[in-house]
């Protein structure tokens, strides 16, 4: 069978299952075979696409999956680690609602993994940060202080003996858009701060599941044209996954 006919049966297969395939394994990327890395992005996800593109320049295949996805409870079954990019908070909690987290907090607490880039963080806390404070995941003790504004900012890496922190210098400059400024409660991990104090990257254990939040973007931006391998953050957010993964 030609590796095209092959592609396409197992996308229709996806495609049923209510998922999507991003490409076939390659010999290189057996160690990910057993183990699905699985995107966010319905309703509000507009920057899934950023961590499209660098999964792909780590030559790491994912899975797409949207609110329905996640509320008919697929992720136990489907997906390892579930990455939930920046976009529009509100629209998340709108397009999940309560259901949805709940699906979420069940997927980590029996051993997913949760990675959070900027909205991702901010509907992690217990509150979310937008009209209305309603409730969030809960699934790390965070408080987030809402914080405006976009560009290459600094953080320091606080914990360089953390896996994520694998390989990485002390000074990190890497893409901000309005992502929070994280106060950390007991149980969580702090491995990067800005340089007002307040935690930039952070990880914790939810039950059974690991919990990495990125207040920044590891991925880079297209809209303010960051190549996440030109300013050194790709490696952030490959770090993160493979942590992520190897714990599940």
């Amino acid at each position: 069978m030609s590796p095209k006919i092959l592609f396409f049966i197992l996308a229709s297969i996806a495609v049923i299952l209510g998922i999507m395939l991003y490409r076939i394994l390659t010999p290189a990327q057996e160690e990910y075979k057993e183990k699905r890395v699985c995107i966010y992005a319905g309703e509000g996800a507009v920057l899934a696409g950023d961590v499209e593109k660098a999964l792909k320049k780590l030559g790491i295949p994912y899975y797409k999956v949207d609110e329905n996805f996640i509320k008919s409870g697929k992720l136990l079954n489907y997906c390892t680690v579930l990455i939930v990019p920046g976009g529009y908070t509100a629209k998340y909690v709108s397009a999940l609602g309560k259901d949805g987290f709940e699906k979420i907090r069940e997927f980590i607490a029996k051993g997913g993994g949760y990675i959070g880039i900027c909205a991702g963080a901010y509907i992690a806390a217990k509150t979310v940060e937008v009209q209305g404070r309603p409730e969030g995941l809960g699934i790390i003790n965070i408080t987030n202080i809402r914080v405006s504004g976009h560009g290459l900012v600094n953080i320091t890496i606080v914990n360089p003996d953390h896996p994520i922190a694998k390989n990485l210098p002390a000074k990190i400059e890497i893409w901000y858009q309005n992502g929070p400024h994280m106060k950390p409660g007991e149980g969580v991990e702090v491995i990067a701060v800005y340089d007002d104090g307040t935690a930039a990257i952070v990880a914790a254990k939810y039950g059974n599941g690991t919990v990495i939040i990125f207040s920044p973007h590891p991925e880079g931006s297209t809209w303010g044209n960051i190549d996440p391998e030109k300013v050194g953050t790709l490696k952030l957010l490959e770090n993160a996954i493979n942590y992520t993964l190897n714990r599940c």
